[in-house]
């Protein structure tokens, strides 16, 4: 069993919310355990109100503490999103190779420690690493997602057709509008492959329609690779080496560099 606890941080929230997160988070280990995913490590809840996204995880001590954003507690997909941050959690702590965090370093340091990165392009490496983390969580997430009924069908499609995006962003920096407009294309290559990989229906082929507009806007060098992103993704396999995922995270990354990189 884990050894779970709730608390606010440095951030101020009322009783309510303490108590709707807790009974989320109470709720979600049950549902883990039911579906035979046990999270054994000790756990720390926290809510940030500020937070401009729904929430996070990240090491603490000898277990992990989970962030949860205002906007997630008053979502009704909170247990959702702590199933999910719950799933990176198993997957920590059973060592799957998509959150072994020395083959990470070993990718970047491979490939992207030979360019000077601002901060945006910091902040999209690491997000093109997430893109995978959370397929693999997900495959957790959904399975019991399901077999708990925690979301409907629809909720779903709704929930990944929004973060399908059909405009690029203009910039007057170059090479600034390259990595950013090639990391929205890839993250819509990973919500179309996470719909693709656990049969989730795209309601009035919303999101490819949005995708269809995008690419139509985006240079050839760009668009041409939308493909691989997606058929990377939809094909994730469970029962990937190390060094399998060492080769997988390697082309991934210099694929995105491939198409950002004007040399």
């Amino acid at each position: 069993m884990s050894n779970d606890k709730l608390g606010m941080g440095s951030w101020a929230t009322n009783e309510t919310t303490v108590e709707l997160v807790k009974q989320a988070h109470e709720n979600a280990i049950g549902s883990m355990m039911r579906s035979g995913f046990e999270v054994r490590n000790i756990l720390e809840v926290v809510v940030n109100p500020q937070l401009p996204f729904m929430g996070y995880t990240t090491p603490k001590g000898r277990g992990f503490r989970i962030v949860v954003s205002g906007m997630a507690v008053k979502s009704g997909m909170l247990e959702g999103l702590l199933v999910h941050e719950l799933s990176h959690v198993y997957r920590m702590q059973n060592n799957h190779p998509s959150h072994n965090q020395h083959i990470i370093e070993e990718a970047l340091n491979g490939l992207v420690g030979r360019v000077i990165l601002e901060d945006y392009q910091q902040k999209t490496i690491h997000e093109l690493v997430n893109n995978i983390q959370d397929l693999y969580a997900d495959d957790i997430a959904m399975k019991i997602f399901r077999e708990g009924h925690l979301l409907p069908e629809e909720q779903l499609s709704n929930f990944l057709q929004g973060w399908v995006k059909d405009e690029p962003m203009k910039s007057n920096d170059p090479r600034k509008g390259r990595w950013i407009n090639a990391a929205i294309l890839v993250n819509n290559a990973r919500a179309i492959a996470q719909m693709k990989r656990h049969k989730i229906a795209d309601l009035g082929g919303k999101a490819l329609a949005s995708n269809e507009r995008l690419l139509a806007q985006l240079p050839k060098k760009v668009s041409s690779q939308f493909q691989y992103f997606t058929n990377l993704m939809v094909n994730l396999k469970e029962s990937i080496t190390e060094e399998e995922y060492r080769r997988l995270l390697t082309d991934y990354l210099r694929k995105f560099l491939e198409i950002t990189e004007e040399n």
